[in-house]
């Protein structure tokens, strides 16, 4: 009786591990895709700030955010409503606008907690800090890496502010209060001007 007893436990024990471990590969695989999400989101961005280059060298999209909502388009409800006929430099702010709604809505739909920066940013990380939302300017503006910061809160997260993988040196990806640290940055122009 008492070793059928001794191999239930053994046995539950078992179980909850199996039980942790499918749980972790959920996650895993959560972080996995928000990861690929992102990378195409940056990388989507990047070729329109290209694409549309005027705007981008003439600083319009340095320091746009997310947080701070999308630009005023003529029908929030269904961006794909915009009337622009006449010369390219007419179409382009018009381009741009709906281009940076778009992605805003985008990000904030696809990523939890979603949070994207463009902005020109010297120093894009520090071994102490890792990624940082802020960025520092150095020079002038065609001088100065111009980039795309997103990030989300992590499935790695098990509670505000505390990574799964505890005693590491891994950034959070959750700040103290709760909002999204940046995980990737694509650099969208090198911010050399020849």
């Amino acid at each position: 009786m008492l070793e059928a007893l001794v191999a239930i436990v053994v046995l539950a024990f078992g179980v909850l591990g199996v039980a942790n471990l499918l749980i972790k590969s959920f996650r895993f695989a959560q972080q996995s895709s928000y990861d690929v999400v992102a990378i195409q989101l940056a990388d989507d961005m990047a070729e329109r700030l290209r694409s549309n280059g005027a705007l981008t060298d003439s600083g319009v999209f340095d320091n746009f955010d997310t947080d701070s909502g999308g630009p005023n388009v003529s029908d929030p409800g269904n961006l794909y409503k915009v009337a622009c006929t006449g010369s390219s430099a007419a179409c382009a702010p018009v381009t741009g606008n709906f281009d940076l709604a778009e992605w805003t809505q985008r990000v904030k739909s696809s990523l939890p907690g979603g949070r994207a920066i463009i902005c020109r940013d010297a120093a894009t990380y520090s071994l102490t800090t890792g990624y940082a939302w802020n960025c520092a300017s150095a020079g002038a503006a065609g001088d100065t890496p111009l980039v795309v910061k997103i990030g989300w809160v992590s499935r790695f997260t098990d509670r505000q502010g505390a990574d799964i993988a505890t005693g590491t040196t891994m950034t959070d990806s959750q700040g103290a209060n709760g909002t999204a640290t940046p995980q990737i940055v694509v650099v969208v122009l090198p911010g050399v001007k020849n």
